[in-house]
């Protein structure tokens, strides 16, 4: 089943959000609205009816767990997708809403499948992906769904923790391809969100300091350049930023777990 609701035309770049009915994903829809808003770029929500719970529905162990009563049922097809329509509906209005609030194109699709190929096959044409981050594994404050999104999408991913995506941002720069598009990317927001921007160098030189430091100075940039001479250390920093939103390169993408705010992986 396909079913897509646009209210304007379609723009030449947009940045797409996963979306279910969990306020993680509406956090996403948020942060992914202020974003186009400011970027100037359409808005894509992706409701994926999770085909494997449909398979579940024809084996003889398939139970959910009612949310009130707390007691195992048979999952019924009929019921299943029942259940898919109402959340569509509402993840269609929720979208209006939100994106009329930022004045930004939209559009709404609802396809079926594996959540993560469908998510990996739309995200491979936006400008960026934004999606829920909490996972349901103890322990583990990314989901499967993100973790797989990070390490194998090419598009920077936002993943969110029932925040505003705000700024300040901070950003870290380990000297791989990623790290200078995490830069290019943490200037581009910082501008556009008139916030401060700091940068957290791993084993770098002196010279690259200077560089990173003037590059900021051009775009008149409130920000500061420190120097760190191990990851643990810089975990250490960003597990303490709370209040605004932090920057990884894909290289880095293992320190998700560690952050305890909104963090964007940029490939």
């Amino acid at each position: 089943m396909t079913e897509a609701e646009q209210s304007q035309p379609l723009a030449a770049e947009h940045i797409l959000v996963a979306l279910d009915t969990s306020p993680n994903s509406t956090a996403a829809l948020l942060a992914a609205a202020e974003l186009a808003a400011a970027l100037h770029m359409e808005l894509r929500g992706l409701f994926v009816e999770d085909i494997n719970l449909l398979h579940l529905c024809g084996l003889p162990f398939g139970l959910e767990i009612g949310s009130f009563t707390a007691k195992p049922r048979r999952l019924e097809t009929a019921q299943l997708e029942r259940d898919f329509r109402i959340q569509a509906t509402v993840l269609r209005k929720t979208m209006a809403d939100i994106a009329g609030q930022q004045r930004v194109s939209w559009s709404f699709k609802v396809v079926r499948g594996v959540v993560t190929q469908e998510l990996l096959n739309a995200g491979s044409s936006a400008h960026m992906v934004s999606l829920g981050r909490i996972g349901r594994s103890p322990g583990k404050k990314i989901g499967s769904t993100a973790q797989a999104l990070v390490r194998n999408t090419r598009r920077p991913v936002i993943v969110q923790m029932r925040k505003p995506l705000a700024g300040p941002f901070l950003a870290a720069y380990t000297g791989d391809e990623s790290s200078e598009n995490t830069l290019q990317f943490a200037i581009q927001l910082a501008v556009s969100r008139h916030s401060r921007l700091d940068v957290m160098l791993l084993n770098q030189s002196d010279e690259k300091k200077a560089e990173i430091t003037q590059r900021l100075a051009e775009h008149a940039i409130e920000s500061k350049v420190y120097s760190a001479h191990s990851s643990s250390a810089i975990i250490g920093i960003f597990s303490q930023f709370t209040l605004g939103t932090v920057l990884l390169p894909a290289s880095a993408a293992e320190w998700l777990d560690e952050m305890d705010t909104n963090v964007i992986v940029v490939p």
